[in-house]
């Protein structure tokens, strides 16, 4: 089983993936957890990576998807969850690449949708009780902007090779993971 998570910023893809990942002996990787590992390791990529955050930038698909790579490659393990990645259809396209040349595939797109008003609230609320300074209204308004523009049309992508399902983000915390855990077992048959 091979799963991507997709949602805007402050859809709670983290808080998810760690569901999905414990309950169901998945491996999951954050492609943030990632690109920082490399960067506090001092690989060849990280170094890369870590010039384009120092100047504030925003680091070319070819780093992630380097790094995705060698992880997929690495796993000895068929089952796992991407969170974070890809972020736009250059990068969905590198990772069907990827896994052809593995002669595998996803399995399924799983896609939490929350209104634009309700991201808001919830990543403001984080930042009043985590005090992270990427949560600012200024840039939350940027993120979600990013978002639509870069990311948003991964659905229809998804979408169109019947691999999207769509869950409704707006519900509580426990009641998305409930669905997200119906439909891998029913649909997915994984357990």
């Amino acid at each position: 089983m091979r799963i991507i998570l997709l949602g805007p910023p402050g859809a709670g893809k983290g808080t998810q993936a760690g569901y999905i990942s414990k309950n169901f002996n998945i491996k999951k990787i954050s492609t943030g957890n990632l690109v920082r590992s490399h960067i506090k390791e001092n690989t060849e990529l990280g170094k890369i990576a870590n010039e384009y955050y120092i100047k504030g930038d925003l680091v070319p698909d070819k780093i992630p998807t380097n790094m995705v790579k060698e992880w997929i490659l690495n796993q000895t393990d068929s089952k796992w969850l991407l969170d974070g990645f890809p972020r736009n259809i250059n990068q969905a396209e590198s990772l069907n690449n990827i896994l052809s040349s593995v002669n595998s595939n996803i399995n399924t797109v799983l896609f939490i949708n929350v209104d634009t008003k309700l991201l808001i609230e919830r990543l403001l609320n984080r930042q009043s009780i985590e005090n992270r300074s990427d949560d600012n209204l200024e840039t939350i308004k940027n993120r979600i902007s990013i978002y639509e523009k870069e990311t948003s049309p991964l659905i229809g992508f998804y979408n169109d090779k019947k691999l999207l399902y769509k869950i409704n983000g707006n519900k509580p915390i426990k009641s998305v993971y409930q669905e997200i855990e119906n439909y891998l077992k029913k649909k997915c048959r994984i357990y």
